[in-house]
């Protein structure tokens, strides 16, 4: 007689049988039914975010912008920075900083090439590269820092003014109380026939070696400092001048001097020149020219255009909202910096003003401070100091001679004082290169006007100077003030 199961055992073993009848049963019923296709559902359109709300836009990262965004944060309005690039803009990246490093460089690697019979160029160079890049590393990351620390935040890319007191960045929408254009210059580019060939005074920061020789077009400071510069790591450099001398801004004396101090140190130099074409051929650059209505060529393995520079207006939308625009294509502001269109401002290159570092960022704080409580004094721009970097450097302040005569009207109302010596320095190198030094006074009062120098030592010695035409210092203070002995300063004070 079999033997009976538990009542537990019998649940369990019809569990099992029929559970695969009831999954055949499934997939049977599941085959059978008509198949739904998924057909999506119909949604709202997504309504585009909310603009968020600031008090503050600047764009623009370089000097200027980053002072302004500084100051306004920490006047507590809620700030925005927008740069498309890297943070320190031209003066860090392709400016003041790098420049000076290459000409410091420049200094020792003819300091050696004269002293110690080093063969100076392509090494040296190499060297001054990565010291340069090192650098630039370290202020770009500063500038970050400082800017996050002050609580301005940072957006990179492409802005775009949509409409008065609204920034577009890429997708993203932001309201602003105000909103300063802070965007600098760029180098102007050559417009003639094979212009698109030469390189700008960016360019020549990305460089990893020298060529031999080089055409440089221009004949501002920009172009005679890279002249100078390049000349000193073992280039051979053709300086092209549009007019018939150089710095056409800076003394007629110092200019002068200056030229045959380029022509001493190996340049050559070329005045009333107007470029007509370059072309390239066989791993060298040709630059026809006319001087003096006489067709001239000179053939080189680079060229490089320093001819002025633009301001940064394109793209910003600026068309659309009628904004004016000055003599030289920069954002036209009045004296707050307000320019045609309420609510924005304008700072720095991208206006009609001086292209200074300095100036842009002493407009920035004292416009941030403005229009966020707090009344500051504004830096004084009639008295500008600013050098040239080459050897030697050049450092100016105040009227030059012209400029003074034109002011006073009359020639006999001013007097001018110049001195030329070779300094310690240059002795020591066996160098007859004359330092100059030129004074302009105010015949009547004795008070100075100006102050020109031309001297390595120059744009050190030209800032103290700027303070003391602020303060009206006269002849007879220069006369009866001790001189610090031996130094070039002291010519000064003869």
């Amino acid at each position: 007689m079999p033997k009976r199961q538990s009542s537990a055992q019998a649940e369990t073993i019809a569990s099992t049988a029929v559970a695969p009848v009831r999954e055949k049963r499934r997939a049977r019923e599941v085959g059978a039914e008509t198949p739904i296709e998924n057909v999506p559902r119909r949604t709202r359109a997504r309504r585009p975010a909310k603009p968020r709300e600031v008090d503050l836009v600047v764009i623009g990262g370089g000097s200027g912008g980053v002072a302004t965004a500084r100051r306004a944060a920490s006047l507590g309005a809620r700030t925005v920075l927008v740069e498309r690039d890297a943070i320190g803009g031209t003066c860090v990246h392709r400016g003041c900083v790098p420049k000076k490093m290459l000409s410091y460089g420049a200094s020792w690697a003819s300091i050696l090439s004269t002293c110690l019979s080093h063969t100076g160029g392509k090494e040296d160079w190499s060297d001054a590269i990565v010291r340069v890049n090192a650098e630039v590393a370290r202020l770009t990351a500063s500038f970050s820092q400082r800017l996050h620390e002050s609580g301005v935040e940072i957006l990179h890319g492409d802005a775009e003014i949509a409409a008065p007191g609204e920034v577009r960045i890429g997708n993203e929408t932001i309201r602003a109380r105000k909103i300063v254009v802070a965007t600098g210059a760029h180098p102007r580019p050559l417009e003639v026939p094979g212009g698109e060939l030469v390189s700008t005074s960016d360019d020549v920061f990305t460089w990893q070696s020298v060529p031999g020789s080089l055409v440089v077009i221009g004949g501002g400071y920009i172009a005679v400092e890279q002249a100078s510069i390049l000349a000193r790591y073992g280039v051979k450099v053709d300086l092209l001048v549009r007019e018939d001398r150089l710095l056409s801004r800076f003394d007629h004396d110092i200019a002068q001097s200056l030229a045959e101090a380029l022509t001493r140190k190996g340049v050559r130099v070329h005045f009333n020149t107007a470029v007509t074409l370059i072309s390239q051929a066989n791993g060298a650059y040709e630059v026809c020219y006319t001087q003096n209505d006489r067709k001239q060529s000179v053939r080189a393995q680079a060229v490089l255009a320093a001819i002025g520079r633009d301001p940064n207006v394109q793209g910003l939308g600026l068309e659309a909202l009628d904004i004016e625009f000055g003599d030289n294509g920069g954002i036209r502001v009045d004296r707050q910096f307000r320019t045609s269109v309420r609510g924005l401002h304008a700072i720095g290159d991208c206006t009609d003003s001086l292209q200074l570092t300095p100036v842009a960022v002493a407009q920035g704080r004292w416009l941030a401070d403005r229009l966020f409580g707090k009344r500051g004094d504004m830096a004084d721009l009639e008295v500008v100091p600013t050098a040239v970097f080459s050897e030697p450097a050049v450092g100016a302040v105040g009227l030059t001679e012209a400029e003074a005569i034109e002011a006073a009207g009359k020639p006999e109302r001013i007097r001018t004082e110049i001195r030329r010596f070779v300094s310690l320095e240059n002795r020591f190198g066996g160098m007859a290169q004359p330092s100059v030094f030129k004074l302009v006074f105010n015949a009547r009062s004795g008070r100075v006007l100006g102050a020109h120098l031309l001297d390595n030592a120059a744009p050190e010695i030209v800032q103290v100077f700027a303070l003391a035409l602020r303060l009206g210092v006269k002849a007879s203070h220069l006369k009866t003030t001790l001189a610090l002995h031996p130094t070039v300063a002291e010519e000064l004070f003869g």
